[in-house]
Formats: structure tokens, sequence, C-alpha cells
């Protein structure tokens, strides 16, 4: 058994304002309903709609602030019981191990017997 004895606040905090940021761009479409619904419905106050629009650009950036602060507030406060309790139990398998081979190069020609003599030419000025 391995335990999780800590967790680095902020790198808890930048995950969970990333997660915290796409959970805001999800949302955001629907808060145009409620505004756009009520247009096609009769009303006359197109000028509450650009309010919405405004205030759905930025609840992404809302969210992720958020994120960060809960996200680094849980790290610190898992990290003060963990103290204290001795943390999470985790059971991890271990990965297979990698077997890294190296090519083996063929050993280099080495001959037990003498090379052959090179073939003897005969001279061309020589006349038989």
């Amino acid at each position: 058994m391995t335990r999780l004895l800590s967790v680095r606040v902020f790198s808890a905090a930048k995950v969970t304002a990333l997660l915290y940021g796409i959970l805001g761009l999800l949302i955001a479409p629907f808060l145009l309903l409620g505004p756009g619904l009520a247009m096609m419905g009769g009303s006359s106050r197109p000028a509450g709609f650009a309010g919405v629009i405004f205030v759905v650009a930025f609840v992404p950036l809302g969210y992720a602030l958020v994120g960060f602060v809960s996200g680094a507030l849980m790290a610190f406060l898992y990290n003060a019981i963990a103290h204290a309790v001795g943390g999470i139990e985790l059971e991890l398998e271990a990965p297979p191990p990698v077997i890294l081979t190296t090519p083996v190069a063929a050993p280099p020609f080495t001959s037990e017997e003498p090379l052959p003599p090179p073939p003897a030419f005969s001279d061309p000025t020589e006349v038989e």
C-alpha cells in the first residue's frame, strides 16, 4: 500500500481552476436561454439581453477563479488532515518493466588462415 501524504497546493489549484473554467464554458450558454426565451415571448426589454451577454462572457473566468481558490483551500485542508491521520492509502499497480535491447553487431572478420598471396602479374615488356 502507498499513502498519499500531501498534495501540492498550487498544482491542485491550477487543475481545479481549469476544470471549473471548463464547467463555466458549459454552463454559460444556458444563461442565455432565459432572456432569449423572454424576448421570443414578446418582452420588449432587449437592453437586459446585452447585460446577460456581458455576464456570460465572464462566467468561465469567475468559475475558474472560484475553482482556483477552492482547489487551493481543499489541498491545504487535505495536507493538514493527512498529517494528523496519515493520509489516504492507495494500492498502485507497477507497470511492467521495459526491456531495452541493443542490437548486437557482427564480430569483425578474423581468419585463422593467412590470406592468399596476391596474383602474380606478368610484365608486358618481357617477350617470351
